[in-house]
C-alpha cells in the first residue's frame, strides 16, 4: 500500500511540473520550488553545489546551507 501511495504521488508531481531529483538536477544557483519528503508545501529553495559536488537545496536567505534539506523533486519558476 505505501509503495502504491509513493508511486500514485510521484506521478501527480510529474504531471504538475516537477521533475525528480533523481532524474535531473536545476543550474547552480537556480531558484525552485521544492517539495520534500513528508512535506505537504512546495518550498521556494535554491540549489548548489559544495566543494564535494554534493546536491544542496536550501533557502534563500540562508546562503551557508544550513537549511538545505533532501528533496524529491523540485519545479523551476
Amino acid at each position: 500500500m505505501v509503495l502504491s501511495t509513493q508511486f500514485n504521488a510521484a506521478k501527480e508531481m510529474n504531471v504538475s511540473g516537477y521533475i525528480s531529483v533523481k532524474d535531473r538536477l536545476p543550474k547552480t544557483g537556480q531558484k525552485v520550488l521544492a517539495k520534500y519528503d513528508g512535506v505537504y508545501e512546495d518550498r521556494l529553495v535554491v540549489f548548489w553545489r559544495d566543494y564535494n559536488m554534493g546536491v544542496h537545496f536550501g533557502r534563500i536567505d540562508e546562503p551557508d546551507g544550513k537549511g538545505s534539506q533532501p528533496v524529491t523533486h523540485w519545479k523551476e519558476i
